[in-house]
């Protein structure tokens, strides 16, 4: 299994303002919009209301329209829940959080937990839906079929998608000419949405096609709206089109078998199925892991919705993602901090302050500090323009100009290199914080320091005589 591509040197954490525009050119401050013309005098018109006014237009259904943007759409509510013992997690793939780990750990820089988990999301091989049951609440029986991982909530649905995967490879169908049906059917049922021919609805095999059609092709739906959609045709041609279909009939047998049985129907193939092949291939689990992607797999008709509306709910705020690879990444190795306003960052050290007057560091990281210190919200490309300013070279030219030679950049300078090297020191150590966007700050010293030894002696009580004479009997 190949790990996911994740990236996640695309997360920036400015606010909306400091970012680039994405679409046209802002307005200038203070610019309004004009309102379209509505055949009535415009706003600020001192001959309005008053006579000899121009006369105003024909107004729209009484009220004004609305024109203006309208507010986004509230999501939509939960489908209801048929299963209440159900439990529904978020889990990020092994491959997934190897990616994270070792992206953090080789750029040391610091990533929102949550911008991680959003970025798992858009990729649906990095992440499964757990689906577990409630303690002490047994009825959540799961049945896996290992040829896709699909899951149902009853052996019998999972046999039934089991052989249509397999029928072909364990069945022989022949066609066997019979005779057509006898009597006066003025009317024939067809099916709505595939246009196979049922018969007429007082005939005794109409039942039976109709649910094993919904059974076969349809289970997804409801039955009843299934029936609800079928079509009654009373066509000459299509009765008779019916009469020669019913003519003939499909009997099933088993392959490598010696004197095969003969199977009637797809009913009895079922039967068949379920007694000596399903056991093999049927699994019943306590905790069903289905993959991000829906169209990879199937699963039982009832916990479709369920699934759907998880996967919207996550995407909005991926609280349960996050939780899970939380402790992934803390089992990794990986340290977590929050920020002033609570957002949880992950980073491959535990941010600390380094107090330069207390600890000898060299002279170029004491320049990267206080430089950091010193302007807040600096970023790694300003950061190497001030401790090391690219030189420039002229490029050589055979003919003369009255032009100046274009400037170009140097291909390497050992200063530059020098810096980024202290740089990736100081944030693998967690004295200096780089964001995903480039931005750096150095930890601020703590709120409350531990008080030295000396201070500590200095502070404590001193042993008196009363205090430690033995205390009175009486």
């Amino acid at each position: 299994e190949e790990a996911p591509s994740l990236d996640l040197s695309a997360l920036d954490f400015r606010p909306a303002w400091a970012k680039e525009p994405s679409g046209a050119p802002a307005a200038p401050r203070g610019f309004r919009e004009p309102r379209p013309d509505r055949g009535g005098p415009p706003r600020g018109n001192k001959f309005a209301g008053k006579r000899g006014a121009p006369p105003r237009g024909p107004k729209l259904g009484g009220k004004k329209k609305f024109d203006g943007p309208r507010r986004d759409e509230r999501p939509a509510p939960p489908p209801p829940n048929p299963f209440p013992w159900l439990r529904i997690a978020f889990t990020a793939t092994a491959p997934a959080v190897e990616t994270v780990v070792t992206q953090v750990r080789h750029t040391g820089k610091t990533f929102s937990l949550f911008d991680i988990a959003r970025i798992l999301l858009r990729n649906p091989a990095s992440y499964t839906i757990d689906l577990t049951s409630a303690p002490k609440q047994p009825e959540g029986p799961f049945w896996v079929v290992d040829l896709d991982k699909s899951v149902w909530l009853s052996r019998e649905a999972a046999v039934r998608h089991l052989l249509r995967k397999k029928r072909d490879e364990l069945y022989r169908a022949e066609i066997v000419e019979t005779e057509p049906p006898k009597g006066n059917f003025p009317v024939v049922a067809v099916c709505g949405m595939s246009g196979v021919l049922l018969g007429p609805p007082n005939h005794h095999d109409f039942e039976r096609k109709l649910r094993e059609l919904h059974r076969e092709r349809f289970s997804r739906l409801d039955f009843e709206t299934f029936r609800s959609r079928l079509k009654m045709e009373r066509d000459p041609e299509v009765i008779e089109k019916w009469r020669t279909e019913a003519s003939k009939t499909t009997e099933y047998y088993p392959l490598n078998v010696e004197n095969p049985e003969k199977l009637a129907d797809l009913a009895a193939v079922e039967r068949h199925f379920a007694d000596h092949h399903a056991a093999a291939h049927i699994k019943f689990v306590d905790i069903a892991p289905v993959p991000g992607d829906p169209k990879t797999t199937a699963v039982d008709s009832s916990l479709a919705p369920l699934l759907n509306h998880a996967r919207a709910e996550e995407e909005r705020f991926p609280l349960r993602l996050a939780q899970s690879l939380s402790r992934a990444l803390s089992g990794a190795g990986l340290r977590f901090h929050k920020s002033a306003n609570r957002t949880t960052f992950v980073s491959a050290s535990r941010p600390r302050y380094l107090n330069l007057e207390e600890t000898p560091v060299s002279d170029s990281i004491r320049k990267i500090l206080e430089t950091i210190r010193a302007k807040k919200s600096i970023r790694r490309g300003q950061l190497l323009d001030l401790l090391a300013p690219v030189p420039v070279v002229a490029e050589a030219s055979s003919v003369a100009s009255s032009e100046s030679p274009a400037p170009t950049p140097a291909p390497t300078d050992p200063a530059r290199e020098a810096v980024v090297n202290d740089l990736l020191w100081l944030t693998h150590e967690g004295y200096v914080v780089e964001y995903a966007d480039g931005r750096l700050e150095s930890v601020p010293p703590p709120k409350h320091p531990p008080k030295p030894p000396e201070a500590a002696e200095e502070t404590a009580p001193v042993a008196t005589a009363e205090a430690v004479s033995e205390p009175d009997p009486s």
